[in-house]
């Protein structure tokens, strides 16, 4: 997203391979190699250590020290403005994970919120999502069809419990594979806000312990290992970039609680599901045209995977629409 020579407000973003740099500073947007200094927006984005500084909430860089990654972080709080050179800045809650956050940043053009993924619903172990007018907005497209809206939350909830409820009647403990961040946070509490015995695996355990070092209470439940019995098993979705065929999950009915409406797993590995479920940790195509209409853009900018499907469908929603065509980032497991 270059200059705009015939506006003088335009706020000039720099599209690379490797996230967003706001022209003219040294500030770069999820940056994973040639920030200078970089905001992360949550943990679940590669962290690479060869970015020099990151601007981040403390509760990332946590998460990011549970997987043995260290930035060097300067750390901020929700609703606290801050000021780099002739930036004001601000992190909002994105309602997405743990230290999740949104950058609202004043420069000398104007205002611009960076908020590439966002999820709206109130989840008890997150802060709620939060947004503010501004010039420009960058969003992140991530679910595949921009007319398909998620289920239910609540209902998909429900109905999760009621399954897991039925194969333990029956004798049989279901596993539940999910992302290990941060759905798997999210069921982690709902199981044992059901009494229902609860065992997650090694990756998901450590990052529960960072929500409930940061006050989200999980519940009683323990960590995953070849001796678990009679308990529901939270284990990670494989990685789509790196899963293998005949990827050996524990033994007991699967159940499949999807992030996004995007195959995440190769079709053959769904065949042992018994059943799917859809509990999002991003805006699906309706819920981010109400983004939009809140904050009131001039300029939208769409990044993500399904970024020229959305400006298409979006066009009209404010005078300037882009797609930025970045590479998707590889998430942090």
């Amino acid at each position: 997203m270059g200059k705009t020579p015939s506006s003088n407000e335009s706020i000039s973003i720099k599209q690379t391979e490797d996230g967003l740099h706001l022209d003219d500073s040294i500030l770069w947007f999820d940056s994973r190699y040639n920030g200078e200094l970089s905001f992360l927006s949550s943990a679940t984005y590669n962290f690479q250590s060869r970015v020099p500084q990151v601007i981040a909430t403390e509760e990332t860089v946590k998460i990011l020290e549970a997987y043995k990654k260290k930035p060097n972080a300067l750390i901020c709080q929700y609703n606290r403005p801050f000021s780099i050179g002739r930036l004001k800045m601000e992190l909002l809650p994105s309602g997405t994970v743990l230290g999740g956050a949104s950058l609202y940043v004043e420069t000398e053009k104007g205002r611009l919120l960076y908020a590439p993924q966002l999820q709206p619903h109130r989840i008890d172990t997150v802060r709620k999502m939060q947004l503010k007018r501004a010039h420009a907005l960058v969003l992140g497209a991530f679910h595949p069809d921009p007319h398909a809206q998620m289920p239910s939350r609540k209902k998909e909830r429900e109905r999760l419990i009621e399954a897991v409820n039925a194969h333990i009647a029956k004798g049989d403990y279901p596993v539940i594979i999910c992302e290990p961040v941060p759905t798997a946070q999210e069921i982690t509490k709902l199981l044992t806000d059901h009494n229902i015995p609860v065992a997650v695996h090694d990756a998901i355990y450590r990052v529960n312990s960072v929500y409930e070092n940061y006050g989200s209470k999980l519940g009683k439940h323990t960590r995953h290992s070849k001796h678990t019995k009679n308990k529901v098993i939270v284990f990670p979705l494989p990685n789509k970039r790196t899963m293998r065929l005949g990827t050996k999950f524990p033994e007991g009915p699967l159940l499949y609680v999807e992030d996004t409406m995007e195959e995440t797993i190769p079709p053959s590995a769904l065949s042992s599901v018994s059943d799917r479920f859809f509990m999002g940790s991003s805006c699906d195509g309706a819920e981010l045209k109400e983004v939009v209409s809140a904050v009131k853009p001039k300029e939208l900018y769409i990044l993500g995977p399904y970024a020229k499907r959305y400006f298409k469908e979006f066009t009209g929603l404010c005078p300037k629409i882009e797609p930025l065509l970045i590479n998707d980032q590889p998430t942090l497991f």
